[in-house]
């Protein structure tokens, strides 16, 4: 019995560590959607005014100044058309419903906007000869109305819970629901989706693959298992360290299973060439995961703590299943070797000689000469909607609130007096402020209600609570700037618009709204992509001349990954793609996993010094782990809302998928190339030294 334990003694202490990882993840998981979390100074569980960032402290302090609880947007189906009594009947109901829930402080809509009354009647709305400031709540052909909704955040309370006992108390109703919070709502669910149902299914896609070519089921559960360990034991650290769970940190554990799965695959594959197997497979294991990690490890020398998380997390997740392969792995995987009954299949992985490497190589070149027309016309840029597929209910709202009311975000125009209090006379310039705004291409109104004098407003401001939405006090009014898509992504020329604008003005004023938080996020993201994007190929090389200690090998083994990653960027072109979070973390993520089969190939290469020789025996570990990898990225297409995730599996299964092209075709001719040049230049030297005479013989 204690032979048997001593044995098997990794196991049993991975066992343990599983056990007491999987309580402390049930004990501090926490799940963060907010887009805060992408940007430089971002702390988890830290409020978000300690961001030192100009467009998060303008937004905090109009919060603060107006004393702002949150708001959600709700576009209504009507019936009809508003000139018809039903419609209006329809409409008032539901402004009554939203009334009376307790989360609600005020509901501002065409029936109760200052001076909107007066075009009311029993009968219905004249729809078609409002005053224009009118239709910021209703569609021009009077089939949808629009409601702004003030919240009642009490205590502790956060606005995303409140936002999610409004919409659950408005089932049933054909109204569709528009703001930040609601769309974090649906991140935390779709992320609390994602954190079981990825892994779930990636590793029955991983296990069929890895099954066909091993032939060894328990083989494969242990390929399997062995990432699954060590991703619960990072999760385990990453809680225990204080942090949250975001967008991309989800995703950690799908990463892992994936990629991580490889070490024991290629470990079992060696188990049948050697009976050394740590000595003669662990130094290229240990080789890739340290590139691998690598290729993760650049994401922690840029600003966002979000990518600085992923990055550092995934290369901890790696590290501890190449310690569980050579110790839980080695107990277990010899044991699955001497119970197999079949070798594993080859996949007709070889050499397909020099006429296909040339050709694969010619049309790759091709590609990539063409590439940078086509990157040139990728897009920079996040949106909420870009969290999610185009059939989701999110994308569905903002297509409605496109398409009936010319709108797709605000941005919010405050102005200060600088001295006094506003008074009637500057009800005048404010109405030439909007006119001016409203001028713009990128606007298509603003939102202020001007019929009724400023200080009427202030002094209406105890008895109409809706009217804080507009006006803080004597002191402190509010425009809302209704962005069209065109404005959404051109965000930086509209503010300097306005700034013209106002400067003229004799007011104080300041810009504040998400977009600009999301545009810092997307300035974020370009230069943490160059940053990491550079970093990995530079560090990724070294670490390859440094195994290897030949220039030319190490430009050849690089060669793969350096191809993928350009066309990385022209696939991203091809499928018409932005480049944003979930876009920016690929090229870094398949350099360091298809630098792997590089590495694989060229350590079996300095034991044969035979190209071909090299891709044969170590050709079907690297396709078999290259289709798990593809198979297991490519169900990130399959069901969800996310589109961020699908996107990744697609850009990853592409990447890798040519990488994997390049290192089994192109690269075992390249390298046999450099062997020949050797050999001839070997020959050469020779043939140049004098020949030594024998004793006694003849010069």
């Amino acid at each position: 019995m204690g032979r048997l334990l001593f044995r098997y003694k990794y196991t049993l202490l991975s066992l343990l560590l599983l056990t007491l990882s999987i309580l402390t993840i049930v004990k501090l998981v926490k799940i963060e959607t907010r887009i805060e979390t992408f940007l430089p100074g971002y702390k988890p569980g830290r409020p978000i005014e300690e961001i030192d960032n100009p467009a998060v402290q303008n937004f905090i302090r109009m919060v603060k100044k107006f004393n702002d609880k949150g708001s959600l947007t709700l576009i209504l189906e009507l019936p009809g058309t508003l000139d018809e009594k039903p419609s209006l009947e329809e409409l008032r109901r539901v402004h009554e419903k939203l009334n009376n829930l307790p989360e609600v402080a005020a509901v501002i809509s065409v029936l109760n906007y200052p001076g909107a009354p007066q075009h009311i009647t029993d009968q219905g709305i004249d729809y078609q000869n409002l005053p224009e400031y009118l239709y910021t709540f209703i569609s021009k052909d009077g089939r949808y109305a629009l409601f702004v909704v003030l919240l009642k955040v009490k205590g502790t309370e956060v606005e995303e819970d409140v936002v999610r006992r409004i919409t659950d108390a408005l089932k049933g109703e054909k109204l569709v629901a528009i703001s930040e919070a609601h769309v974090n709502n649906k991140l935390f669910d779709e992320l609390r989706r994602a954190m079981y149902f990825y892994p779930a299914t990636m590793f029955i896609v991983v296990m069929l693959i890895f099954y066909y070519q091993t032939r060894s089921f328990k083989a494969t559960i242990l390929s399997l298992i062995i990432p699954l360990l060590a991703s619960t034991y990072t999760y385990a650290i990453y809680f225990l360290t204080g942090n949250v769970l975001n967008i991309l940190t989800s995703m950690i554990a799908s990463f892992l299973l994936v990629i991580g799965s490889a070490y024991p695959l290629h470990y079992y594959n060696a188990t049948f060439r050697s009976q050394t197997v740590r000595k003669h497979i662990g130094a290229p294991i240990f080789f890739s995961m340290l590139t691998t990690a690598i290729g993760f490890l650049s994401f922690v020398f840029v600003k966002i703590p979000a990518f600085k998380e992923f990055g550092l997390y995934v290369s901890l997740g790696l590290l501890l299943i190449y310690l569980l392969t050579i110790t839980v792995g080695d107990e277990l995987l010899r044991l699955a070797r001497r119970r197999a009954t079949n070798d594993p299949r080859s996949l007709g992985v070889k050499f397909f000689g020099k006429k296909t490497s040339l050709i694969t190589l010619i049309v790759t070149l091709g590609l990539i000469t063409i590439s940078p027309f086509s990157i040139s016309k990728i897009k920079i840029g996040l949106t909420n909607t870009d969290y999610f597929s185009k059939d989701s209910e999110i994308v569905r709202a903002y297509k409605l609130l496109e398409e009936k009311f010319n709108m797709r975000d605000s941005l919010y125009v405050v102005l200060e007096k600088k001295q006094g209090y506003f008074l009637p006379m500057d009800n005048k310039n404010i109405q030439n402020i909007i006119e001016e705004l409203s001028k713009s291409p990128y606007v298509s109104g603003v939102d202020f209600p001007t019929n009724i004098p400023v200080t009427l407003l202030v002094l209406s401001l105890r008895n109409q609570p809706l009217l804080r939405h507009y006006v803080a006090d004597g002191k402190t009014l509010r425009l809302t700037v209704k962005i069209t898509k065109d404005g959404s992504e051109h965000i930086e020329e509209l503010v300097k618009y306005i700034d013209d604008v106002l400067r003229g003005q004799s007011y104080e004023f300041y810009i504040a709204g998400a977009p600009l938080i999301w545009k810092e996020v997307n300035d974020s993201i370009l230069s943490s992509q160059i940053q990491s994007l550079t970093l990995t190929l530079i560090f990724v090389f070294l670490t390859v001349f440094f195994a290897f200690g030949n220039l030319r090998e190490a430009i050849i083994l690089i060669m793969p990954v350096s191809f993928a990653t350009v066309l990385n960027f022209f696939y991203m072109s091809l499928f018409n793609m932005k480049l944003e979070i979930s876009t920016a973390i690929t090229s870094s993520i398949i350099i360091g996993l298809a630098i792997d089969y590089s590495i694989h190939i060229g350590y079996d290469y300095k034991k044969t010094r035979n190209p071909e020789q090299s891709v044969q025996n170590v050709g079907p570990a690297i396709l078999g782990n290259a289709l798990g990898i593809v198979g297991g990225f490519l169900t990130l297409l399959i069901g969800g809302e996310l589109a961020l995730f699908k996107r990744v599996g697609l850009l990853v299964a592409l990447g890798i998928s040519t990488a994997t092209l390049l290192t089994l075709v192109v690269m075992p001719y390249l390298l046999s190339m450099v062997k020949l040049n050797q050999n001839a230049f070997k020959e050469s030297k020779e043939s140049k030294e004098p020949k030594k005479c024998s004793e006694g013989g003849d010069v």
